[in-house]
Order: C-alpha cells, then structure tokens, then sequence
C-alpha cells in the first residue's frame, strides 16, 4: 500500500550507505590524524613525522556542515529538536571533557608534553578556562582559551556556534531570522567567523549531492585527494600565514587558530569537491562494506578519540609514568575505548534528558 501523503512527509530523508561509509571513514581517519599530530613527536621523537591535524580538523569543519545540513532539512524537524540534537550530541562529549581536566589536574604534573599547552595554572585560570569552555566562548573575539590539558577542544567551540548561527538562519520565524543569527554571530566574534566558509562548504555539499555527471565523479575524487595532499605537504596554508603576519604582525597572531584561513579556503574546497564526488560514487565506494561494521564502530568513538586523547596521554605520561610507546598506546587505546562506551554510547540518555529539561 502506498504511504499517504502526510506520511511520505515525514519520511527522513536518505543517505546512500556507501557516502554514510565513506564519511565515517574519513572522520575517524581524521581523529587518529589528530591525535597522531599531538602525540608522535613525543612518543618517537627520533622518527618526525608530519601528520596533519591542524588540516585534518578543516576536514570535520566541512564534514561537520554537511551533516548538520542533513540533519536540519530532515521533514518535520523544528528549532526545538534541532537543539535538543545539537545540544545532546555537543554535551555527552564536552561534559566529560572538562571533567576529565579535572580528574587529571592532581595528577597532571609540570612537565610540559608536545601540544600539551600550559601546565601550570592559578585557581581563577582553571576555574576560567572551564567556564569559558562549557559556555563554548573560549575563542571568541580575543579569548584564547582552551580546558586545561585539552587545547584540541578549541574547534569545538567553533563547531557549536555555527551550529547555533545555521539553526537560527534554518528556523527563527520572519523577521526575527536575521536579527538571531546576527546575535550569534556577534558571540562568536571574527576569528570564528574566519572559518565559517569552510564550515559552509560542508552544507553546499549536502545540498549539491549527487548531482555531478557520472564521467566527472572518479576524476574529481581523485584530483582533489591529491590537491589536497599537495597543500598539506607544501605546508601552504602556514607559508600564506607567515606572509601575511610579515605585513600585520599584530592581527595574524591575533587569529591563533584561524590565522591560516586562506590556506585552510583552499583546503576545505579541496574537501568539498572530493565529498561532493564521493556522493555520486555509489558503484565504486561499494568496496567499502568489506570492512563496514568495524569502520562503523570506529567511527562511532571518533569525538572520545579526538576530546580525550590529550588529557588522557598527560594522565599517563606524567602521572602513571608510563613512557614506553609498547606500554602507552595500548593503554591509552584501551582507556580511549573505555571512556568513550562511557560517553558517545550514552548519547540517548543525553537526548532523554534533555528532551525532559525542556
């Protein structure tokens, strides 16, 4: 029997299996790069590798808008659940973040480890930076302040206020829309703005998907697989900066985070255009199912891998002592897999709660 009108209304909207597999396969390719970044030249310090986190994190920008798009257009969601989402997927990783910074603190030492940011803090600056942190301000305007332990979590407060300026643009009524989203906006402040058309990327994608010619597809994927590569390894988004800092010495520092903005334009781009071609790739990412539950639940621990892997390596280089890499990594993978069942797997009991507080 066909569905009735009302019916096929509220159907959620479908994502192909193999562009779903895809994804959760570069983002957690993109976490592991992450905590690579941060973590190898402390571990085989005599073995430098140039694993790419600052441009691996460009990549969930744009994978980030093209998921949040997705789930906004979904029939039938309203600001309300939008939020409830948004605020329940955000919670059951940051909470548990900020409270590992303060489980580790006792423990954490002095002794500074590569990325590991500052090590010694006064009460009011820890107290601080976990308040700007759990009100996601810690990057705004001249704020430049990470969770004690954890400076990976400052792309999360970039992440939350465009999900709050797109949620504003997607669902405040009539002339409130501008005014709302304008609101955000200012609460942001520029240097999260800076970075906000790599985040838009991601929603051009999702609302161009599937729409390239089939002849163009494989080489667009591979072509933007290697100019993006080409871009990493010639390091231009930080050559680009450090020309830019020569003429406005001042205002580039100023960005932090973002002061690689026109290399990170293009990285994006290059991102966008090889999600864009994966998303009309149907037959050819086919392949992927070989290994699709183990990349799914991978995948699914992608935010514990990224928001704890920090503080969680302090805990146990400094406090535990543990210094032999055959020692340390298992046993950072396995706490990794422990607090992460803790924290991403309870997400519906985030959802329930928040649905019941509103």
């Amino acid at each position: 029997m066909a569905p009735r009108p009302a019916a096929r209304l509220l159907m959620p909207l479908p994502m192909p299996a193999t562009l779903s597999l895809y994804l959760d396969l570069v983002r957690f390719l993109a976490a592991v790069a992450v905590l690579l970044f941060h973590l190898w030249p402390q571990l085989f310090p005599g073995l430098p590798l140039p694993w790419p986190g600052h441009a691996a994190v460009i990549v969930f920008f744009v994978l980030s808008g093209f998921m949040i798009a997705h789930a906004a257009h979904q029939p039938g969601a309203t600001a309300r659940s939008y939020l409830q989402h948004r605020a329940a997927r955000i919670m059951s990783v940051a909470l548990p973040a900020l409270l590992l910074s303060l489980v580790v603190a006792p423990l954490a030492g002095t002794a500074t480890l590569h990325s590991s940011g500052p090590m010694t803090f006064s009460a009011a600056d820890f107290l601080g930076r976990i308040a700007a942190s759990l009100l996601f301000i810690g990057q705004s305007w001249s704020l430049a302040l990470a969770p004690p332990y954890n400076p990976p979590y400052w792309s999360l407060c970039y992440e939350v206020w465009y999900y709050l300026i797109y949620g504003a643009w997607m669902f405040a009524r009539g002339r409130w829309r501008l005014p709302v989203a304008l609101l955000a906006a200012l609460c942001a402040g520029p240097k999260i703005l800076l970075l906000a058309p790599v985040w838009l990327l991601g929603v051009l994608v999702w609302r161009w998907r599937g729409k390239l010619p089939a002849g163009s597809t494989a080489p667009l994927f591979w072509g933007s697989i290697a100019a993006a590569l080409l871009l990493f390894w010639f390091d231009v988004g930080a050559a680009l900066r450090n020309r830019m800092a020569a003429q406005w010495p001042h205002f580039i520092p100023w960005l932090n985070e973002s002061g690689m903005f026109v290399g990170d334009y293009l990285l994006g781009l290059a991102v966008a255009v090889n999600f864009l071609a994966a998303s009309s790739m149907d037959r050819r990412l086919r392949p992927l199912f070989r290994l699709g539950t183990l990349t799914r639940l991978a995948a699914s621990y992608t935010f514990s891998i990224y928001l704890y892997h920090m503080p969680l390596a302090i805990l146990l280089w400094n406090g535990f002592g543990l210094r032999s890499p055959l020692l340390f990594i298992p046993t950072l993978a396995v706490c990794l897999l422990l607090l992460g069942s803790l924290t991403e797997r309870q997400l519906p009991l985030y959802r329930r709660a928040i649905m019941r507080a509103a």
